[in-house]
């Protein structure tokens, strides 16, 4: 205790070194924490289960999956298969016990209260399976999943439990409407389980056997090339997952066959097809799109951080460096009154400590606002929900280890150094020309290098993160973005049929058109850049009946669309107000629609058959111009447009509102018709289709906004760096700087032989940074949009801000010795 006691008097001698060192240190371990944080909720963590490694995924070709497809945040189409598929596997319990599970959109409501949230159907043997255990109540059961025949039963997620009903301890038998239908509460799942899929919460989980219930206008259960159920299952105990695959692939082989027998399309019938297997993949994780696709970008942010954190260690460092030789002679007259090294290095060492301590607290501090602030973020750009915006243990500690670490690294050669102190060196050379001086001068310099070499490994992505988000704002959409407020409704969620829902949708088109100021109003199935992908196989009348379908997207649009959002019509007709449930079906197709079926030939006559092979063929009326269909970031795909009131399936509508008045006084009067039309129809995504545009690359903005943060204060805190080194080096040379004045040097000539120092750090810390920051962004190719990887002018255009800033930083330090008074000098010490 003496020695910190010690440490802390030494450390109060020098207020403003202890917390600059404080400071950069806290900034350097928050933003890593923060980081950290993130990166375990999404990539590291395990599911709150017992025994997670026993739980594997099911998955099988994706590429073979040619009917109905529905995935959702649990990833692609490897990880979906049929309702058959789940109940004949769940019979076969040898190696593991299997399990399902959907989640989607819904209405909840509870005494009163209507919110939107994330139902989960689940197979009866989900949570045994899993090992959950409710807080009270029950779980589902197998009784309660039988189709036909079982229990409407329901479990509250406890968020859900616990925020929106107060934990109020009588809500088990309650009735709570899902989409309009009555389920009674049995139970409440534990405040740690959220779900299997990462990224997404569920509200409230019912049986798998109630989806046609639960989604009116798509059963789901009645169609074997209908893929929408994710698999996951159990080992036994002592079965490996090798073992399990074996096992479980017998019946799925049958189940494969029996598909290629009832279904008679050409890629059932295809060897490859019959052929395919399950494969068994690690679960303790459980399943999620999101960590696939954020999985690199967390990576490279919290190599980011690891990097920014390297600079403030470097400028601890230097500045411990820095007052080690200011105490020199203090540290000698220790060590002539019977200090030993050892001695004398622990005290060091534990002023470093104390510094990386206090830095650690401050940065917990930084850590939990930075990680509130990306959450925040984060979930408003992808809609996706994280466990939780505290700091839990495994962050704690992280962040307690990172902080000794910390201390050493930066403190071990300084304490080292100081340690060395020769109380005869000292007194004979008080200019600090000895040895030992000149190797701490030439470590500071080598870390303001590795200083400079960090920050331009992070400028070069930053400027190239910056280049492709300019390149996804000038992106031609092919639709007109301006003066337009979309927002959607979804009946469906309310347990409304097809018809009824198609009623509203009329009311509403017609309604939202007549409102004074408003130029247009339409309604379309899909929304515009909203990440929803609408897939169907389709087969031209060119096309051989027997050969292979092609795989289309597609949107279900209201009369007068392409006009209304501002899509050119090339040829032939626009969807017309006639083309209702009792005419001729029609489709409109865009350019990349008749270059990849009909080879660039002007396709208006011809027809095509969707969905399954009993559809009516539809009549090509139109072409028009590409547009971007999900995403701002995605091509053109090949896509048609067919009249909505011609559809059999409308679980929602989006509805795009076009009027020159602005957003603040259309939005209440578009309120207002939706409520006088249905009251208990919630708005969804009210907002500006530019808004819409920016939300959609809204991760994009996000990641280089914090890239940017990172470079800058990289960048700024090497410049700390590189001033405290030139201003030492001046200080040190001022004898020198005299003499040479004295015999006749110009101001301009000592203000170049400092800089002179500057263009040797930058040389050689570029000269090391360029090679690496090309190595890097190989990490982040994927995540650029319109750039290369390797883009000349961000890499000169780094170089000249790094070289700008750091002229900058070196300006005063040269200023300053060009202004010595040789006599001043000469007297100096």
């Amino acid at each position: 205790m003496g020695r910190v006691r010690f440490a802390l008097r030494s450390l109060a001698k020098a207020p403003l070194l202890s917390l600059v060192v404080v400071a950069s240190l806290g900034l350097g371990i928050g933003v890593n924490t923060a980081i950290f944080s993130l990166l375990h909720q999404v990539v590291l963590s395990v599911l709150p289960i017992p025994h997670p490694e026993q739980l594997v995924l099911l998955t099988s070709p994706g590429d073979l999956k040619h009917g109905s497809t529905s995935t959702n945040d649990s990833g692609d189409e490897n990880y979906i298969f049929n309702w058959r598929t789940l109940r004949e596997l769940e019979k076969h319990t040898e190696a593991a016990d299997v399990a399902g599970f959907f989640s989607l959109s819904g209405n909840i409501a509870f005494s009163r209260q209507t919110v939107t949230g994330t139902m989960t159907l689940v197979s009866g043997r989900y949570f045994s399976v899993l090992g959950v255990q409710p807080v009270t109540g029950r779980l589902i059961a197998p009784e309660d999943d039988v189709p036909g025949g079982g229990y409407p039963v329901a479990v509250l997620s406890w968020r859900y439990f616990h925020e929106k009903l107060g934990g109020e301890a009588e809500v088990l038998n309650q009735t709570v409407k899902v989409n309009g239908q009555a389920f009674t509460v049995v139970g409440v799942a534990p405040p740690a389980f959220t779900g299997t899929t990462v990224g997404t919460e569920a509200t409230v989980y019912v049986p798998m056997s109630f989806k046609p219930h639960l989604t009116q206008n798509w059963n789901g259960t009645d169609r074997l090339n209908d893929y929408w159920v994710d698999l996951l299952a159990r080992l036994k105990p002592g079965v490996t997952r090798s073992q399990a695959e074996a096992a479980l692939n017998v019946p799925y082989h049958g189940i494969v066959e029996e598909i290629a027998a009832a279904v008679h399309e050409p890629t059932e019938q295809s060897p490859r097809f019959r052929q395919q297997t399950l494969s068994l993949r690690d679960g303790s994780q459980g399943n999620s799109g999101f960590r696939d696709d954020y999985r690199t970008a967390l990576n490279v942010l919290m190599l980011a951080t690891g990097l920014v954190l390297l600079i403030a260690m470097a400028n601890a460092a230097n500045l411990l460096l820095a007052r080690s030789a200011e105490r020199r002679k203090e540290l000698a007259i220790r060590a002539a009154v019977g200090a030993g090294r050892g001695e004398l290095m622990s005290q060091c060492l534990t002023e470093a400590l104390l510094l990386a301590g206090a830095g650690g607290a401050a940065g917990l501090a930084i850590a939990q606002l930075t990680l509130k602030l990306l959450l925040a973020s984060w979930e408003g750009s992808s809609g996706y929900s994280f466990k939780s915006a505290g700091l839990n243990w495994p962050v704690l500690w992280f962040s307690l280890g990172l902080s000794l670490l910390t201390g050493v690294l930066f403190g071990l050669y300084p304490a080292w150094d100081a340690a060395r102190v020769s109380l005869a060196m000292t007194l004979s050379d008080e200019t600090g020309k000895s040895s030992s001086s000149r190797g701490a001068a030439r470590l500071r310099k080598a870390l303001v290098c590795a200083q400079v070499t960090i920050s331009i490994v992070l400028l070069v992505p930053t400027g190239l993160f910056l280049k492709s988000l300019v390149n996804l704002l000038h992106v031609d959409l092919g639709i007109r973005t301006d003066q337009t407020i979309g927002f959607r409704v979804s009946p469906q969620w309310n347990g409304y049929k097809i018809d009824q829902s198609k009623a509203i949708f009329e009311r509403a088109e017609a309604a939202l058109a007549a409102i004074p100021g408003v130029r247009s109003a339409v309604g379309a199935q899909v929304p515009l850049i909203g990440n929803s992908n609408h897939g169907t196989n389709v087969r031209t009348d060119e096309m051989a009946p027997d050969g292979p379908r092609l795989n289309s997207k597609f949107n279900d649009v209201g009369p007068g669309f392409f006009g209304k959002v501002g899509i050119p019509l090339v040829t032939g007709r626009e969807i017309l107000e006639t083309d209702t449930a009792s005419a001729p079906k029609v489709v409109v197709v865009n350019e990349t629609f008749v270059r990849q079926f009909f080879g660039g030939r002007n396709p208006v006559g011809h027809s095509l058959m969707f969905g399954g092979k009993n559809n009516v063929p539809a009549e090509i009326v139109g072409v028009v111009k590409d547009t971007h269909y999900a995403s701002v970031r995605q091509k053109p795909p090949a896509l048609f447009f067919r009249p909505w009131r011609q559809s059999d399936r409308l679980p929602s509508m989006s509805f795009y509102v076009r009027s020159p008045l602005p957003a603040a006084r259309i939005v209440p009067q578009i309120r207002s018709v939706m409520r006088n039309i249905d009251r208990d129809l919630p708005l969804e995504d009210v907002r500006t289709l530019e808004e819409q545009v920016h939300f959609n690359i809204q991760s994009d903005e996000l990641i280089m906004r914090l890239a940017a943060a990172f470079a800058v204060l990289a960048t700024a805190l090497a410049m700390l760096g590189l001033y405290g080194v030139m201003a030492h080096g001046v200080a040190r040379r001022t004898r020198e700087i005299g003499i040479r004045m004295a015999l006749g040097a110009a101001p301009a000539k000592i203000r170049s032989m400092v800089m002179r120092e500057l263009v040797w750090i930058l040389g050689f810390g570029l000269g090391v940074g360029i090679p690496a920051a090309l190595a890097s962004t190989k990490l982040i190719e994927s995540r650029l949009f319109g750039v290369h990887a390797r883009d000349a002018t961000i890499i000169a255009g780094a170089t000249l801000v790094l070289a700008l800033t750091a002229a900058a930083a070196a300006y005063w330090p040269a200023r300053r010795a060009s202004r010595v008074d040789p006599l001043d000098a000469l007297r100096y010490e």
